[in-house]
């Protein structure tokens, strides 16, 4: 009888593929994202632009008490949550409706707003802003996932 050891990849990535799955449950006990950054050691402390710190922002996403800035910032940050494979499809679609809401993607393109968003910084409101790189792997795809959902109820009647 011939005994197969399993390659070393595996047995790291087993390990490895067990934590994310601690990770992505994890949310389903959080009540907001600000909880999340707790779970995520701190990954969603973004650099901030202003008084609005970026867990606060992305607290306020869930909780509603935070406004996006623009449809056309919002459509390029879920640009860059596409681009970095943290869209799920709904978020393609709310950006996909975004743009179509403000003229397409040629009229987007000439937007200083929908450029910093697409660059990955998302701005609120209130003049806060959060830099979506700063998210990595489960947690950014809940922010993204936050972000359509709020960019779906502010802009498109949702």
């Amino acid at each position: 009888m011939i005994v197969r050891r399993a390659p070393v990849s595996l047995l790291i990535a087993v390990p490895v593929l067990a934590a994310l799955l601690a990770v992505a449950s994890a949310p389903v006990a959080a009540q907001s994202l600000n909880d999340l950054s707790k779970i995520g050691g701190g990954l969603l402390s973004g650099q901030s632009s202003s008084s609005s710190s970026g867990g606060s922002l992305l607290s306020g996403l869930t909780s509603g008490s935070t406004s996006l800035a623009s449809p056309q910032n919002t459509a390029g940050a879920l640009a860059y949550c596409q681009q970095q494979g943290y869209a799920p499809d709904a978020a393609t679609t709310v950006k996909d409706r975004l743009l179509a809401k403000v003229g397409g993607q040629p009229a987007a393109s000439q937007d200083s707003g929908y450029m910093s968003g697409l660059s990955g910084l998302l701005q609120a409101g209130d003049g806060g802003s959060f830099d979506l790189s700063k998210l990595k792997g489960v947690i950014g795809r809940k922010v993204c996932g936050a972000i359509a959902d709020r960019a779906l109820s502010s802009f498109l009647g949702g």
